[in-house]
């Protein structure tokens, strides 16, 4: 899984990157999940640890994503 901690200066960024991605892309944080090209449902999930979930099985695509969102602050963890 893709965590990172989302903060105001973040949202633009990670909404940016989710909107160009060939795919969905969900937020979530523990029962909320919200579409990660939506600017006011990420921005309402701010000042938390988030999972970013690639809605595709291509590992070649998940690994094209978490390159763009690692300078973020992403990582990976196998929880």
């Amino acid at each position: 899984m893709i965590l990172l901690y989302l903060d105001l200066e973040k949202v633009n960024d990670l909404c940016n990157i989710c909107d160009m991605a060939p795919f969905d892309v969900s937020v979530i944080s523990s029962n909320v999940i919200v579409d990660g090209s939506s600017v006011m449902g990420v921005m309402g999930l701010c000042d938390r640890t988030v999972e970013l979930k690639p809605v595709t099985t291509n590992p070649i695509k998940i690994a094209e994503f978490y390159n763009k969102v690692k300078p973020l602050g992403a990582y990976f963890s196998k929880e």
